[in-house]
């Protein structure tokens, strides 16, 4: 016989247990863990904390995680991705209030050295790297891209999205000059975006914001490529799609590249407009051939030395900008504006050591040349 102690602590610890919760989320380690391809879709289906471990991604297929509202996915060991020609995305990220990061000593590995051929885009068929699509407060931090095919980091279809402490690693494809359109970070169709304290080593822009409204970005530091960029007008169908507004590049630096601030406008695509863009702090060092480039004269991917008013850019401030150049074919300052094309400008430029003299053009009266 039980006595009756025993048995009401018996009924007790049974009450205790029927209380539990009937749903429990799985813990990381017990089903929330990616280490195979086979296994994306039924952890990012199932599970709100998600680590990704050293996985290899086959060749010619994309690792598209696809994530529930509020996710939390981590990145930890190499990731890598087997490499074959092909276009695709190697990575896809999308998700509503997310949160991504990488545990230290992690790294997701493009194997851009089995892709370059010192032709980027027009040569063998490469993948980019990372698509993200993500909104709602989502936070990407701590990330280290390594040796991206061609295009690093895409940024679609963005609101209020947050990238923080990057390192985008591409400098490899120095060697023998065979990385090219290595584009650090590209920015279309985005808003509310911030990409703050990281770092890109690559071969072309380090930022490029195609279409955007409400983006900061801050204590960015590139080297190696073009610059920190805005190139806009592709699109032949939408004013919309041709629109750049509310844009600020602060406190960033920019060393041994092609270019420091490079803004252009394709005068072969359609009607739009970039206004209220700013460049304040920037400091330059090591620039091969432009300190300051500002043309609204692109066709085909190409100058012309022609330009035309169907994106003028107004509002535009360039203040605080410092540094200097170097190589024998270098302009601190190159300006080309359609007639009545730029307007409202604030300039603040010191820029030495040039090799050629300054050349603007339809520049507004009150930038010095």
């Amino acid at each position: 016989m039980f006595s009756l102690k025993v048995l009401t602590a018996v009924a007790a610890a049974f009450a205790a247990v029927s209380a539990l919760p009937t749903e429990i989320e799985t813990p990381v380690g017990s089903g929330c863990v990616i280490t195979n391809i086979d296994q994306v879709s039924s952890v990012t289906s199932s599970c709100t904390n998600i680590v990704v471990s050293s996985l290899t991604v086959p060749a010619g297929k994309t690792l598209k995680l696809q994530l529930k509202t509020g996710t939390t996915l981590t990145f930890k060991g190499k990731t890598v991705f087997e490499a074959t020609q092909w276009q695709g995305d190697l990575m896809e990220i999308s998700g509503d209030k997310i949160t991504v990061t990488g545990e230290s000593g992690h790294v997701l590995d493009g194997q851009g050295a089995k892709y370059w051929d010192g032709k980027g885009d027009k040569g063998v068929k490469k993948p980019k790297f990372i698509r993200i699509k993500a909104t709602g407060g989502s936070v990407f931090k701590g990330l280290h891209v390594l040796n991206c095919p061609k295009q690093c980091v895409s940024l679609n279809s963005c609101d209020h999205v947050t990238l923080d402490n990057w390192t985008v690693d591409v400098s490899a494809g120095d060697k023998n000059n065979l990385g090219h359109n290595t584009d650090g970070f590209d920015i279309s169709s985005s808003t509310n975006l911030i990409i703050s304290n990281s770092v890109v080593k690559n071969q072309d822009d380090c930022v490029a914001i195609n279409k955007a409204q409400h983006v900061t970005i801050s204590n960015l530091k590139c080297s190696g490529g073009h610059g920190l960029s805005l190139s806009v007008g592709m699109s032949k169908t939408s004013v919309s799609d041709n629109t750049v507004t509310d844009v600020a590049f602060k406190d960033c630096t920019v060393t041994n590249s092609d270019n420091g601030i490079h803004i252009k406008t394709h005068s072969d695509g359609g009607a739009g407009v970039i206004k209220n863009v700013s460049y304040k702090n920037i400091h330059l060092s090591g620039i091969r051939k432009y300190g300051v480039n500002i043309e609204q004269d692109y066709e085909n991917g190409k100058p012309t030395g022609t330009p035309k008013n169907n994106i003028p850019i107004t509002g535009l401030t360039i203040s605080g900008v410092t540094g200097t150049m170097t190589g024998s074919n270098s302009k601190a300052v190159y300006i080309l504006c359609a007639s009545g094309g730029c307007s409202g400008w604030t300039w603040g430029v010191s820029i030495t050591g040039s090799h050629k003299d300054n050349y603007c053009k339809n520049q507004p009266s009150n930038v010095k040349c």
